[in-house]
């Protein structure tokens, strides 16, 4: 046996020093490792609440990822062979299999790994407990419609209702693609009721960014966490970047190129989005905010490597991350008085894409829809039903009475 294997309490536990991720693209719970009793490397994969593990019979860690990479693979073929292919699949059965090829979308990327988190959860919470015991050939439009009835009884909204309906209606094509049903039933129609957020206007916004240098005079802090003028920062950001908040909360250095040409912007490609995945051109005024968020992070000690977040980068974790951003804000919102509009429509850190957005659509000079769309990576009818909806003839009366040909 190696004698340079560190010794532990048991001969077939993982030695941690050697647990090694396969990565590339694998999912993480596949690894390589050593145990004391043997002198190959192991590979490990969980699935399905089952630990699947054995020896590569090799001592070369390279060609021990190597394996590890077949190991799974034939996993993976082993599971879809489980699909019962006769008269009656369980239903159960056909979701595990439509996660299994969404995997292999993911790792081709085809498919965003969020995605099928998920459906995954959707699938363990709701789906399969309210389906259990059903075949898919037995699913009717009573069962769709009384699954809706579940899920409106704990008040979720007719968006996340559909894409309930929408995980189902998967499941059961892939079962109709599969020859284990000869048609889908009929789908209920949900109505959804477009409820956009609420924006600032020019007035609004610039009580707001006051409010933000009064509560950073005071020295305010919310849960521990002092609003610095990283705030102001970030608040000024979004509006001139229109970026969502979940991509400023994976926001790195290293997704930023600032172009000082004939135009000043920055140029932002996040490494993952939550529509397509393209560059966002950024307002000139953005350029100057983040030099000024270099220097402040620099003057608290902060990192600003490539590597490095850069929005609260001392916040590791996330997720926490963008929930401190989210509470200073709405303490903000509440000391102005802002948290909602006229017509009672919430605002919420979202709110400044929306108003970065609508600013373009009142301010900007004879923009087109889907110049603005496709750099705001999202689609004509999104800021037709949702961003611009607040949109007025008198916001842009100039444009409205503007002619090509002189009247008298």
């Amino acid at each position: 046996m190696n004698s340079n294997i560190p010794k532990t309490t048991g001969r077939t536990v993982p030695i941690k020093e050697t647990i090694t991720k396969i990565g590339g693209g694998y999912p993480d719970k596949l690894v390589i490792f050593k145990i004391p009793s043997s002198k190959f490397w192991w590979v490990r994969y969980y699935t399905e609440g089952k630990v699947l593990k054995k020896s590569t019979k090799l001592e070369d860690k390279r060609k021990s990822i190597e394996f590890g990479k077949k190991f799974y693979e034939d996993i993976l073929l082993r599971q879809r062979n489980l699909l019962p292919l006769g008269n009656s699949p369980s239903f159960e059965r056909v979701s595990r299999e439509l996660l299994i090829e969404q995997e292999l979308l993911i790792e081709r990327g085809e498919r965003s790994s969020k995605m099928n988190v998920n459906d995954k959860q959707k699938l363990d919470k709701d789906i399969l407990p309210y389906f259990k015991g059903m075949n898919v050939k037995d699913v009717t439009y009573k069962h769709l419609d009384n699954y809706i009835s579940t899920l409106r009884q704990r008040n979720l909204k007719p968006p996340t209702i559909n894409s309930h309906l929408s995980l189902i209606h998967k499941i059961l094509s892939l079962s109709q693609r599969e020859n284990l049903i000869d048609r889908l039933p009929t789908f209920p129609r949900v109505k959804r009721k477009d409820s956009p957020r609420g924006w600032f206007n020019n007035d609004e916004y610039k009580l707001l960014l006051r409010t933000v240098k009064e509560v950073i005079d005071e020295k305010t802090m919310v849960r521990s966490h002092r609003i610095t003028n990283e705030m102001r920062l970030l608040i000024t950001f979004m509006v001139n970047s229109f970026l969502r908040p979940s991509d400023i909360k994976n926001l790195k250095h290293r997704n930023i190129q600032v172009i000082e040409k004939e135009h000043k912007y920055l140029r932002i490609q996040t490494e993952e989005s939550k529509t397509v995945n393209t560059p966002i051109v950024t307002m000139e005024n953005c350029v100057g905010i983040y030099k000024d968020l270099l220097e402040h992070q620099r003057e608290n000690n902060r990192p600003v490597g490539k590597d490095d977040y850069v929005f609260f980068p001392h916040l590791l974790n996330r997720d926490f991350s963008l929930q401190t951003m989210r509470r200073q804000f709405d303490y903000i919102l509440n000391k102005c008085d802002l948290k909602k509009t006229p017509n009672g429509e919430p605002r919420t850190l979202y709110s400044l894409r929306h108003t970065s957005i609508m600013f373009r659509l009142t301010m900007g000079e004879s923009i087109d829809l889907l110049t603005l769309s496709r750099n705001c990576r999202t689609s004509v009818s999104m800021i037709e039903r949702f961003y611009g909806k607040p949109l007025e003839g008198e916001m842009n009366v100039g444009k409205i009475q503007s002619s090509r040909f002189k009247t008298s």
